[in-house]
C-alpha cells in the first residue's frame, strides 16, 4: 500500500486510510522482550522523537496487545520508553492528513488512537507503565490506560494540547477526572501546568516513585508479585473496577456478583481455598 509523501498515514488502493487493526509482522518503533516467567516488556523506541507515537507505533502496540490476549506465556505487560522520555504523545509531524479530514471523518479516524488505549485498559492481564522521563499529551493518556504507573523521580507530566488550540481527547478528560479530581485535572488541561513525579504521586496519578536507576528493577519486582496472583481474578477485577467508575452503586454491586459467580467456579478458586486451609502458597494456573 502506498504512503503519502508528507505523513505517516498508510492509504489503501482507493486512497483511503487503512485500518489500524491491521497487525504488523515487524517492529520498527517498539521493542519487545518477554522474560522466562512471562513478563512482556515493551519499550517505545523512537528516542529522537521523545517516543512520540505515529501510525506505525499505534499499529505495533496494538499488535503486541492483541496477540498478548491469546498468548498464555504472557502473564503481564510492562510499557516503558527508550532514552529520556516515556512518550511525548502524538507525533505532530504526522498530523497533516487527519487534521484536514472532514469533522465526522476525523472522529472516525482518530478513534483508532482511543482504541489503542482501550486495548490496554481491556486486556485481562495487568499492564504497568514504567514512566522513565517526559510524559506528555497522548503519553499521559497511554499511561493512565495502564493499571499501574511507576515513575522515575525525573518524570514529568504535561497535557499541552491547549497551547495548540485543542484539548487532550484520547482519555485524559474522561479517565483522569476520577483519578485526580476535577480541580487538578483543570489545572493540567486548562492551565497547562506541568507536574513533577512527587506531585503526581501526591495527586494519585502514579502509584510509586523511584530513583531513575531503580525504576525498572522495582517495576519488575512489583510485576513478579502480581505473577503470584490468580490470573482470571485479576482480569475480572480490571473489568469490574473500570466499569464501576461509570455506573451507579446498585449496578456496581450487580457486576461484582456476576464476576464472582464466574470466578467461584474456577480451578484457581479451588486452589486458593485449598492452599489457604493448608497454610501454603497457592499455585494458580489461570483456569
Amino acid at each position: 500500500m502506498p504512503s503519502t509523501a508528507n505523513t505517516s498515514v498508510v492509504l489503501d488502493a482507493d486512497g483511503q486510510p487503512s485500518g489500524f487493526l491491521e497487525l504488523v509482522d515487524e517492529f520498527r518503533t517498539i521493542k519487545q522482550e518477554t522474560t522466562e516467567d512471562g513478563i512482556a516488556v515493551i519499550t517505545l523506541a523512537r528516542p529522537d522523537k521523545l517516543n512520540a507515537f505515529d501510525e506505525r507505533m499505534i499499529r505495533e502496540l496494538r499488535t503486541v496487545v492483541w496477540k498478548a490476549n491469546f498468548d498464555d506465556r504472557i502473564r503481564l505487560l510492562v510499557i516503558t520508553g527508550e532514552g529520556r522520555a516515556f512518550c511525548a504523545g502524538r507525533d505532530i509531524a504526522g498530523l497533516d492528513y487527519e487534521n484536514n479530514l472532514k469533522t465526522a471523518q476525523y472522529r472516525a479516524y482518530v478513534r483508532a488512537n482511543h482504541e489503542l488505549f482501550d486495548d490496554i485498559e481491556a486486556i485481562e492481564k495487568p499492564v504497568i507503565a514504567a514512566i522513565n522521563g517526559i510524559c506528555a499529551g497522548g503519553g499521559v493518556e497511554m499511561a493512565i490506560a495502564c493499571d499501574f504507573r511507576m515513575a522515575s523521580r525525573n518524570a514529568s507530566f504535561l497535557l499541552p494540547e491547549n497551547q495548540l488550540g485543542v484539548i487532550p481527547a484520547s482519555g485524559a478528560c474522561s479517565r483522569m477526572i476520577q483519578m485526580i479530581g476535577i480541580g487538578r485535572l483543570k489545572e493540567m488541561i486548562i492551565a497547562v501546568e506541568s507536574i513533577d513525579a512527587h506531585t503526581s504521586h501526591a495527586w494519585g496519578l502514579v502509584n510509586r516513585v523511584f530513583e531513575p536507576e531503580a525504576l525498572m528493577p522495582e517495576t519488575m519486582a512489583f510485576a513478579r508479585k502480581l505473577l503470584g496472583k490468580a490470573p482470571q481474578a485479576m482480569g475480572m477485577a480490571k473489568h469490574i473496577i473500570n466499569m464501576c467508575q461509570n455506573v451507579d452503586t446498585e449496578t456496581g454491586r450487580l457486576l461484582e456478583r456476576l464476576g464472582q459467580s464466574v470466578l467461584i467456579r474456577t480451578e484457581d478458586n479451588k486452589e486458593g481455598m485449598t492452599s489457604f486451609l493448608g497454610k501454603r502458597a497457592p499455585h494458580f494456573r489461570g483456569v
